[in-house]
């Protein structure tokens, strides 16, 4: 006698998080708390459903799945209102939503990396974070420290600190791209080295480049 389709289904997951155990971490470099699951057996190694929530106001920042370690099925970003930056299906590799930050928004042009050569092009898709701008502004906020010699002599303004994303979404050559002087250049660089997370590629011409990416950060004083 055959089983019902929902009752093999329920089965099969009651089994499932049967070896898996569900854990919570505070990230504080990351700005973030986790909620996931991992192995009985090994509990280095993430498996099943992960959320991941601002550590100042517990929003949902970004959630999905891991399969044995790897991320798996779809993966979803928010902004701090709760709305959707970018929707990731890792098992087919494919990008099904993205909603730009208004200074991503803004950028007309990229500077494309071919070797030696550089053009600087409008790009069909920009380099996206796949985690969010949001859960980059988390770690800004966790991690960066106004440097002594600017706040002495009242040093304020943008920093932007460039990276390189090639066309296979890893990413290197982290430089200044703009500097205020008094060490907060540094402190951005410092801060942008500290990201982790999947990036995807530029794509131009419906394939993916090598391109440059630039992070603006601002330092600003308190008035009080």
């Amino acid at each position: 006698m055959k089983l019902p389709l929902l009752l093999i289904i329920l089965l099969f997951c009651g089994n499932v998080f049967a070896q898996t155990v569900k854990t919570e971490t505070d990230q504080p470099k990351l700005g973030i708390k986790e909620k996931f699951f991992v192995l009985k057996s090994d509990n280095s190694i993430k498996d099943g459903p992960y959320a991941a929530y601002s550590r100042y106001g517990g929003k949902l920042l970004y959630e999905g799945f891991y399969k044995n370690n790897v991320r798996d099925s779809i993966w979803s970003s928010y902004d701090y209102d709760g709305q959707l930056e970018v929707k990731y299906d890792y098992t087919h590799k494919k990008l099904l939503a993205y909603f730009p930050s208004k200074y991503i928004a803004d950028i007309k042009t990229y500077n494309v990396i071919n070797g030696a050569d550089t053009l600087n092009t409008a790009l069909d898709q920009p380099p996206i974070f796949v985690d969010g701008d949001s859960a980059l502004g988390q770690l800004y906020i966790n991690n960066l420290r106004y440097p002594a010699e600017a706040r002495i002599n009242n040093v304020q303004g943008k920093v932007l600190i460039a990276i390189t994303v090639d066309s296979l979404g890893h990413i290197a050559n982290y430089r200044i791209k703009k500097s205020i002087g008094g060490g907060c250049a540094e402190e951005g660089l410092r801060v942008v080295k500290l990201i982790k997370g999947d990036w995807l590629p530029g794509i131009l011409n419906g394939k993916p480049v090598t391109s440059e990416y630039i992070l603006p950060i601002s330092f600003t004083l308190s008035s009080y």
